[in-house]
């Protein structure tokens, strides 16, 4: 019996499915796909390809700065409800905590679920630009210590102090937006209850953008208008309580690096599993939550636009006094356990989509946009 000719794929189909240069780059090997030439490479003790070597070179600090944007926004987003809260509660004039959120649930039953998103657009910003420019700032120090002194945890350190503190000043301003935005009220007297100085003006929550109820009006106008009413200086209330919650961070950041050396997860070898990053930044985000809580709240108190001309909020020390006066340490520490319960749940899918993202920006990065997904897939 004589056998048939042998058909062959065109050259051109073996191209798309397998070659260097194709769209599906890499399907091969996931696959096993059955070329012999394809065998032989994956078989074969040949010294790793320019490809093998550039998968194997660490990200660069942008990567971690573009994948902690599309994380932090990602992450505030799905649990925005619960930063609200947290907000409402730091602020609440009362000493128990089931008032504040009685007060809550008033706002929901008048104004509707829709209600617990007011704000939502600056908080994602804020926090999206938080995450983007600290983890750029982070490991841009972290590599440079690196490269000097050797992988330590001294140096993850320094490098979470010194981009805490630069990204809490730089975020300052659209922290003070966020928290305005979060505590507006439909009522004008609610706003305005606190004492005024005679002759001092404050940002109309009615025309100040985001931070009232204007939706022509964005950032930069609610911005202006602050710097307007109330200088400069406005932009950076609660600078002081935000500047200190860089220990937050950096407990937080220093602890989940801590954790990931000692499970042996780096980038370089293999990706950390999923609920391995969900446990370490729950854990290191819960301990630094109930650490600086006090910080918080008195961060709230003070970028609240009620109590701007209030002596007993005129700074952060009299503001920790007023706090403490009138509620004792039990005043420090309301809304922890909120506080905790949104941090959690925010701070594992910021994590996990942080890792994942990065993976994704890594990879475009090193073979394009056609190649990235089979290159990921690889690894």
């Amino acid at each position: 019996m004589t056998r048939g000719p042998i058909v062959r794929p065109p050259r051109r189909i073996i191209s798309f499915l397998g070659g260097r240069n194709s769209y599906l780059r890499g399907w091969g090997q996931l696959c096993a796909f059955p070329f012999r030439e394809r065998r032989m490479s994956l078989t074969s003790s040949s010294p790793p390809s320019d490809d093998d070597e550039r998968l194997d070179s660490p990200p660069v600090p942008w990567m971690h700065g573009a994948a902690g944007v599309m994380g932090g926004a990602f992450s505030m987003t799905l649990f925005y409800p619960l930063d609200l809260i947290r907000t409402r509660l730091h602020a609440a004039q009362t000493s128990r905590t089931r008032d504040g959120l009685r007060s809550i649930h008033a706002m929901v039953k008048e104004n509707g679920v829709k209600s617990l998103f007011q704000g939502v657009r600056v908080a994602v910003l804020a926090h999206s630009i938080g995450w983007g420019t600290y983890l750029t700032l982070f490991r841009t120090v972290q590599q440079a210590l690196a490269r000097q002194y050797g992988s330590n945890s001294l140096g993850d350190f320094v490098a979470a102090c010194a981009a805490a503190v630069t990204t809490a000043i730089l975020v300052t301003p659209l922290n003070v937006l966020k928290t305005r935005a979060q505590l507006k009220s439909k009522s004008p007297d609610a706003a305005s209850a606190a004492p005024l100085a005679a002759g001092t003006k404050i940002a109309n929550p009615h025309t100040s953008g985001i931070d009232g109820k204007s939706k022509k009006s964005g950032v930069f106008r609610a911005l202006r208008n602050i710097v307007k009413h109330e200088g400069a200086a406005g932009l950076f209330r609660g600078a002081g309580p935000q500047i200190l919650l860089s220990m937050h961070t950096t407990i937080q950041v220093g602890l989940y690096e801590v954790i990931k050396r000692h499970m042996g997860w780096d980038h370089q070898n293999s990706p950390p599993p999923a609920l391995g990053i969900a446990w370490a930044s729950a854990a290191s985000k819960a301990f630094a939550s109930a650490v600086c809580n006090p910080l918080e709240v008195c961060r709230t108190r003070l970028q609240d636009r009620k109590n701007v001309n209030d002596p007993a909020y005129a700074s952060m020390g009299t503001c920790f006094r007023t706090i403490y006066r009138n509620d004792g340490v039990k005043g420090l520490y309301r809304g922890v356990f909120v506080n905790v319960c949104r941090v959690v749940p925010t701070t594992v899918v910021a994590f996990v989509a942080y890792e994942r993202c990065l993976r994704i920006v890594h990879f475009t990065s090193k073979f394009g946009t056609r190649g990235s997904l089979a290159a990921a897939l690889q690894q």
